[in-house]
């Protein structure tokens, strides 16, 4: 139970001190365990199966009853398993790993544990799983479980470990992972060294040197002059490779200058047939570029006279909506306003019925509100079609608007469907462009381009074909990160060079053009 107050940082009372010093807490039974003076302690948590008592997640009742059960004085009351935690995990990222890791591998098996983390800020964060030794039922504590002794277990317990970490590290995108196997196992030629402690640990950081810290720098020592042992072997090895090398490229450039001065006639000729092939190949190829990009400048032109059709009518048709919408308003304010006033009218013919003949004067102003009423009931009419069936007009109007809304909505999403068709053309029309522009046949191309091109039959065809080009040719910084990021590494870097030079050249004639109009006005400014 100390074990269990001392790694909790509490206070416990029991003859087993292991529990209460790894929480850091006190813990009671036949004598008191207190650590909750205990420092580095940042997390404490009682893991139960579900069949477990529910009192045992109470640290002192746990320990107690551990206690409790076991007869013989030298009988083990837990077993500890200590691993150090990754520093590239936050705490709650921690606790999330080691819950995975003993609800798999303990808790689903019937084990209680009691898990504490501490970290002193050292660089050493751990973890303390205490576990029981005998399996939990309802009842309490049964058999011992001979499992937690086998090196089986204690293998699976390794391997499990690192699988839980190596699956945090993917899911917060990270490239490092741990290996439960030994470095002999992994293949790798090189001592362990042994782990410090946080005693060792502390010492060593203030200067201080210890057994440990001695142990773990020979054996650095030994695996630095293994490695450099190795490392001579190959650069040795790599020398000897370069000569073999050295001699057989020698006696093939030898043999290969012999076949070329005997087959000097026949490698002309087939170099002059293959010439003639890559001619054919690359005229070929500069047709079927030339056909491809006026193929996207054609579905792009056509595109964007849909475009601008479509947005000359959305801005025709949001206008008449906002017609229908005021002509509903106004009828739905008409068809209130009549209804108010016809209420009116029928208050008032009452009061005038209620009416003696002595009340003459009262009578005439009644009547002359009533006919004041009616005629605002007319005016009001007047504003529609058919005064007869004013509901039915007014829920046409609101048809008419909801139809004509509908349009508008069909006519804005087709204009969004034809603007991503033509950014992606635009996109293939200038990877294609740019890419002709690294050709070494590049003005052929260019050439063969505008000859295709076919002339202007008006001025309005003549500046749209100007705008056109224009939009086509001139590749925005977004479009040109989008092009090289879709290229193999070698072209990409060309396209980039490309860039910068004729930037650099734009530059260059901007500067030169700057100083030869500060020249020519110098000696305005002299005289």
């Amino acid at each position: 139970m100390g074990s269990a107050a001392y790694r909790s940082g509490s206070e416990l009372r029991s003859a087993a001190s292991s529990a209460a010093y790894r929480s850091g807490g006190k813990l009671e039974g036949e004598r008191v365990h207190d650590y909750r003076n205990k420092g580095g302690v940042i997390y404490s948590e009682i893991m139960l199966p579900k069949d477990a008592p529910p009192e045992y997640k109470d640290r002192g009742t746990l320990w107690r009853a551990v206690d409790n059960r076991e007869k013989r004085k030298d009988a083990r009351l837990a077993k500890e398993i200590n691993v150090a935690l990754p520093k590239d995990f936050s705490l709650q990222e921690q606790i999330e790993v080691l819950r995975e890791y003993i609800q798999e591998n303990f808790i689903n098996k019937g084990v209680i544990a009691d898990l504490n983390i501490h970290n002193n800020n050292d660089g050493n964060p751990h973890a303390h799983i205490m576990l029981t030794t005998r399996r939990v039922t309802p009842d309490g504590f049964k058999g011992k479980n001979r499992e937690l002794d086998s090196r089986q277990s204690l293998m699976e317990w390794r391997k499990s470990w690192a699988d839980c970490n190596n699956r945090m590290f993917e899911r917060k995108g990270l490239d490092e992972r741990l290996d439960h196997r030994t470095l002999k196992a992994q293949g790798i030629d090189r001592e362990p060294t042994i782990h410090l402690g946080h005693e060792a640990w502390a010492l060593e950081k203030r200067g201080i040197k210890t057994a440990k810290g001695d142990y773990n720098r020979e054996i650095q020592r030994r695996n630095a002059e293994r490695a450099a042992l190795k490392e001579a072997e190959r650069s040795a090895q790599t020398q000897e490779r370069r000569e073999d090398v050295k001699a057989a490229e020698l006696a093939e450039k030898l043999k290969a200058r012999h076949e070329a001065e005997q087959n000097a006639k026949k490698v002309e000729g087939q170099l002059r047939a293959a010439k003639a092939t890559l001619l054919v190949e690359a005229m070929r190829e500069r047709q079927t570029i030339i056909k491809q990009m006026n193929e996207l400048k054609v579905t792009y032109s056509a595109l964007d006279k849909e475009l601008n059709a479509l947005k000359a009518q959305l801005d025709k048709d949001e206008r008449k909506s906002y017609q229908l919408s005021n002509r509903a308003e106004r009828l739905d304010e008409n068809a209130n306003n009549i209804k108010r006033l016809q209420g009116e009218t029928a208050q008032l013919q009452v009061i005038r019925q209620s009416l003696s003949f002595r009340d003459g004067k009262k009578k005439k102003e009644t009547d002359e509100e009533i006919r004041q009423a009616k005629n605002d009931i007319a005016k009001f009419q007047s504003f529609f079609r058919n005064p007869n069936n004013i509901s039915r007009e007014i829920e046409d109007a609101k048809k008419e608007l909801l139809e004509k809304q509908r349009e508008i909505r069909e006519t804005q999403a087709r204009i969004q469907e034809i603007t991503k068709q033509q950014n992606a053309i635009l996109l293939q029309y200038q990877t294609q462009k740019l890419l002709n522009d690294i050709r070494p046949d590049s003005k052929n191309i260019d050439n063969q381009l505008e000859n295709t091109r076919e002339p202007p039959k008006s001025v309005y065809e003549q500046l749209r074909q100007i705008q056109l080009e224009r939009c086509l040719n001139t590749v925005s910084d977004e479009n040109f990160r989008k092009i090289i990021n879709t290229l193999p590494p070698h072209q990409a870097q060309e396209l980039i060079k490309s860039r910068q030079a004729k930037e650099q050249e734009k530059s260059d004639i901007l500067t030169k053009n700057m100083s030869k109009t500060i020249e020519k006005d110098e000696p305005e400014r002299t005289r």
